[in-house]
């Protein structure tokens, strides 16, 4: 059984889970594509277009034909933050829900999510045609600016108080995600991040601690 009153921790994937801040960001770099994408950045920052656009917009800047085996092996060498594996197995083994709340993509965050044992994945999805080939369109699931969201729903489909939730993320694009939960704790964030935290961490290991305070 937990021993506080928080039922769900939750976690963003990149710069959090991960040591690398963004998949997306590495999947640009290697198509040559990171200037492009970051115009379709700042059009999305100005409101010109939603999330789901702008990620259409980056997929239509890879190459044509692209198999989502391409992309697979592209972010096949994703290194685990320090701790990670040890926290997940702690809050699984005291009866915590887990989950990772991402705008980055399924392909990786469901195989972090089956390494690491996590209950639950919400992430944005590439289509694949019947040959696996990328069609262009995406699963929207989760927004760069709205995390809280995605896991507001999520903690209604479990029955699950929001302020019994526990969000860790690491920049500014989470503050949403650890406003909305119960308690927010921010991993080694960005300064923008911080005033939004209740707590402050530079370990995953001592999100353990903060759940033992009464």
């Amino acid at each position: 059984m937990t021993r506080t009153r928080y039922r769900l921790v939750s976690f963003d994937l990149d710069g959090t889970l991960l040591v690398e801040s963004s998949s997306w960001v590495k999947l640009h770099k290697h198509f040559e594509t990171l200037s492009s994408a970051d115009q379709n950045l700042a059009a999305y920052e100005r409101r010109e277009i939603d999330y789901a656009e702008f990620m259409r917009r980056d997929v239509a800047l890879w190459p044509e034909r692209l198999h989502i085996s391409t992309i697979r092996n592209l972010l096949s060498d994703y290194r685990l933050a320090p701790d990670a594996h040890e926290v997940v197995r702690d809050l699984r083994r005291s009866g915590y829900e887990t989950a990772i709340v991402t705008c980055g993509l399924s392909v990786l965050a469901e195989k972090v999510g089956r390494r690491l044992g996590i209950n639950h994945v919400l992430a944005n999805e590439l289509v694949i045609d019947e040959k696996g080939f990328l069609t262009g369109e995406v699963v929207y699931r989760v927004d760069l600016y709205d995390k809280g969201r995605s896991l507001a729903e999520l903690a209604k489909r479990l029955r699950i108080p929001l302020s019994a939730t526990v969000a860790v993320g690491d920049s500014r694009f989470d503050r949403s995600f650890l406003e909305a939960a119960g308690l927010g704790v921010a991993y080694r964030p960005d300064p923008e991040l911080k005033p939004h935290a209740s707590f402050v961490i530079q370990r995953l290991g001592e999100l353990q601690d903060i759940l033992k305070e009464p």
